[in-house]
């Protein structure tokens, strides 16, 4: 008994050896290199993820260009087979199917990919997420890693740091970021116009890692001030090229699902920044916190250049880009493109709301720290607390809006976001019963509304751009990003002066007042 006892387990040994193969050997790698298996884990919960969103039914499964299309039986959007009959036009650009079920005819365009059903196209489309999801966790990761070491920096002995005025120098530093942004978010969208959504995404790329460089080396605050003006430029061509890219990527009925993946990368930026910055500072100091964080851009930066040398665009893309280019040879300049987009009513409104939005966060963040402090006699780690809700939210909320977009109106959700910051700015004013409960709301409907406003306005835009013949996704995504920019830049600027005079209520209840003015407007949008 004993020895048969002994056999069974060493046969069970052996089937847990062979099933577990993949896992014995993450094992045994810890013992060398203890960052290996948790590169390996990022990278497949990644491609997990991408795997379970919900616009792999549809874009996974696209139907083939006429001259690979054979008569047969293929998996439509809802994940079930069809037979379908092809009818290829005389020009063989456009076919025609068949559904023998119901005798109904679809025209189909030549965009569609020949190498879906054969999965080239489905693992180009799992690295372009997972490249701009990065780029934009990269982007946002610098920039909030920042907060918890700027502070310490300032205080330093010049001329690294500043011998008065300390706070004013602070509000520069952090406020040139978005200046920049806002400046050269136009040039950001020529940029991409002109050579491809890659290549911006490419340049802000490299960028974003030199800009990240200075940091550790700086030993003036000018330079701390130039690498933060690099980092707002930087992010405006993330944010142009990396937009674009999924755009052109994903098809208009699952792109809302791309965007929302995509921006779940920011949010884990925005949230993870401080801890990370912090952590690192204390534990290996300015020079090797910032090496690291810009070794891990310029990592993104090599995965980018392997994207397009490896898995280039499709050959029907790139001939319709060249059908495209020799119907209009003379590409608009910058106040042109710009000029046709604000001439359309639907992106006017569409860009008032995003920066309504944005201005009353804008006004939100100094006013709720003071308040927590002055109010509710707050420390430091409960007022960073209390901010982190909204970072939550919106970590949580963006994917499934994302999704959510894909099956309903975008405009109504934007109207949403609308809504939901108008809320935040009434249940900021009932904090005045002494109760915490409505500022906590007030902080968590913000989040909300940043998630609904994010990805969903995104992917009205670039569906607006196809609807409407406006031009480049750049251009579009440049003026998106501006009205970002410009909202955070002049929501404080009257908000607080408002609320100076006549209370803080009173700045950021006008800004929700506007957002609920703009709701009609912008549900009228058709998507």
């Amino acid at each position: 008994v004993f020895f048969i006892q002994r056999k069974r387990r060493e046969t069970m040994k052996s089937r847990r050896l062979s099933l577990y193969n993949n896992k014995q050997i993450a094992r045994t790698c810890t013992h060398k290199s203890p960052l290996l298996p948790l590169i390996l884990y990022v990278i497949v919960t990644t491609l997990i993820l991408c795997d379970h969103a919900s616009f792999t039914s549809a874009a996974l499964h696209p139907t083939p260009h006429a001259p690979n299309l054979k008569n047969g039986i293929y998996g439509d959007k809802d994940g079930n087979n069809i037979r379908l009959k092809k009818k290829i036009a005389s020009n063989g650009a456009v076919i025609h199917l068949q559904d023998e079920r119901n005798s109904s005819w679809q025209q189909v365009s030549k965009g569609g990919a020949d190498a879906s059903i054969k999965g080239g196209g489905t693992l180009r489309r799992r690295l372009v997420l997972l490249l701009v999801a990065s780029a934009l966790f990269n982007d946002m990761l610098q920039l909030t890693m920042l907060l918890p070491i700027i502070p310490t920096l300032l205080t330093s002995p010049p001329p690294l740091g500043v011998e008065s005025n300390t706070e004013i120098a602070m509000g520069v530093f952090f406020a040139s970021k978005d200046i920049f942004q806002l400046t050269t978010a136009p040039l950001a969208g020529i940029l991409t116009a002109r050579t491809s959504a890659t290549v911006a995404l490419l340049s802000s790329t490299i960028g974003l890692g030199l800009a990240t460089l200075v940091f550790a080396d700086a030993s003036t605050f000018k330079q701390l001030l130039i690498a933060r003006s690099c980092q707002g430029a930087a992010s405006a061509a993330t944010l142009c090229g990396g937009l674009s890219l999924v755009s052109e990527t994903f098809p208009a009925e699952v792109r809302g699902s791309a965007m929302g993946t995509a921006y779940t990368g920011l949010a884990l930026g925005l949230l993870c920044g401080p801890l990370i910055g912090g952590l690192l500072y204390d534990a290996y100091g300015r020079r090797t916190t910032f090496r690291i964080a810009a070794a891990a851009v310029l990592i993104n930066a090599v995965g980018q250049v392997a994207l397009v040398l490896l898995l280039p665009p499709s050959a029907s893309k790139e001939t319709l880009k060249e059908e495209d280019a020799s119907k209009d040879k003379e590409k608009p300049g910058l106040k042109d493109s710009l000029g046709v987009l604000i001439a359309n009513q639907d992106v006017r409104y569409l860009a008032l709301s995003i920066a309504a939005v944005h201005a009353a966060l804008g006004v939100l963040k100094p006013l709720s720290q003071v308040v927590m402090s002055r109010e509710f006699d707050f420390s430091v780690s409960k007022r960073s607390f209390m901010i982190s809700i909204a970072t939550v939210t919106y970590l949580i909320i963006t994917p499934i809006v994302g999704r959510v977009s894909d099956h309903t109106s975008k405009s109504k959700l934007v109207s949403i976001s609308l809504i939901l910051m108008a809320l935040s700015t009434a249940f900021f004013t009932l904090r005045y019963t002494g109760e915490l409960w409505a500022l906590s709301i007030c902080i968590a409907l913000a989040g909300a509304s940043l998630a609904f406003v994010g990805s969903v306005a995104q992917a009205l835009m670039a569906d607006l751009v196809d609807r409407n013949k406006l031009g480049d996704y750049g251009m579009a995504f440049a003026l998106s990003d501006m009205s970002d920019s410009l909202g955070l830049i002049i929501g404080p600027i009257v908000g607080l002066a408002v609320s100076q005079y006549f209370g803080p209520s009173v700045g950021l209840g006008m800004i929700g007042l506007t957002c609920l003015i703009l709701v009609p407007k912008v549900s009228r949008i058709s998507s």
